[in-house]
């Protein structure tokens, strides 16, 4: 398949949109990344043969429900995920090497498949490649939301976690600063390089909406594709993931991050779902949450419609890549 890039040539150079247009359009189509021919796709290599090999892997799309579909998966017997959610090894830590991967898994226990959640993995360049030399059999998940709606949640979550330092909180001055707000939603463009080094059958595609509507359905059409018990009755089904809100004390959101991560690393991960479940979750959001309407300016309609227009062409691709009525969207 081609790449395709969106034209920008129609919008008015004076919006936060079109003065970034380019540059990610630039981003997504970067020379270098180019498929290679059928038998090199065909040759993994580096691979220890003893290795606890994951068999599928999430890739995203970032702020589209990856962390619903973790809490699905690690809730089933039958699958062995990484403790830590995002290893983000195939994008941003692929220097750690394979050994360093495998050990993110541990032992089967009784599993029957194994994986990871990584949303980075969808729209960064290399990473279909680099997953398809490493296992070629993998089964890939993926997750899409109104791309509209991606970039609104996407700065919800950088407001949330100290990402934006000017004082001017609004979606349209992050956007200004941020391409990637416009980049990651470039789904027809991300899939397609995708399904350059994985067939269709090995990729599900999943829609957020459809996992708000219908969880149930979701979860046993997630655990048929991956070939377990599908009539598991996962814990979290109805459970919202990363609830919109914003840290006061972001100092205190950082230990608490940094503990949690820590408590994975040396396998107390457990242990800090069960203090969280006997109220220290609870306690902790009463203490250092408020809702991010409170502090966050509305989006302007006119910024919303310049959204609409520049993902249009996008959404019309992914209609035709995945058979999805996406009219909504656009």
């Amino acid at each position: 398949m081609q790449h395709h890039t969106v034209s920008t040539t129609e919008r008015s150079a004076q919006t936060p949109i079109s003065r970034h247009a380019s540059r990610v359009c630039e981003r997504t189509s970067q020379p270098g990344m180019a498929v290679e021919s059928q038998t090199s796709k065909e040759q993994p290599f580096g691979r220890p043969g003893s290795m606890f090999t994951p068999s599928f892997i999430g890739i995203g799309a970032q702020k589209c429900a990856s962390t619903w579909i973790y809490d699905i998966l690690k809730d089933h017997p039958q699958v062995r995920l990484s403790e830590q959610k995002e290893l983000d090894f195939f994008s941003y830590r692929f220097e750690q090497g394979y050994l360093w991967y495998g050990r993110q898994f541990g032992q089967p226990d009784g599993a029957v498949t194994a994986g990871e959640v990584s949303p980075s993995y969808f729209h960064e360049p290399a990473v279909p490649e680099r997953v398809r030399r490493y296992s070629p059999e993998a089964k890939i998940i993926l997750s899409l939301r109104d791309p509209v709606e991606r970039a609104l949640s996407q700065h919800r979550h950088a407001v949330r976690t100290g990402g934006i330092a000017d004082d001017d909180l609004s979606f349209e001055s992050a956007l200004s600063a941020n391409p990637t707000y416009l980049e990651q939603g470039l789904y027809a463009t991300h899939l397609t390089r995708w399904l350059d080094w994985f067939p269709k059958q090995q990729i599900l595609v999943l829609f957020f909406e459809d996992i708000v509507g219908e969880p149930d359905r979701v979860a046993r059409l997630l655990y048929q594709f991956l070939e377990i018990d599908s009539e598991h009755h996962p814990e979290h089904l109805n459970q919202r993931s990363n609830v919109s809100h914003v840290t006061p004390h972001t100092t205190l959101e950082r230990a608490r991050k940094a503990l949690r991560m820590s408590a994975g690393s040396i396998g107390l991960g457990k242990a800090w779902e069960y203090a969280a479940k006997l109220g220290a979750r609870h306690l902790y959001h009463k203490l250092n949450r408020r809702p991010s309407e409170e502090v966050i300016p509305p989006v302007s309609p006119t910024t919303i419609n310049e959204l609409r227009t520049f993902f249009r062409e996008e959404m019309v691709r992914l209609e035709k890549l995945t058979g999805r009525d996406l009219t909504n969207w656009r």
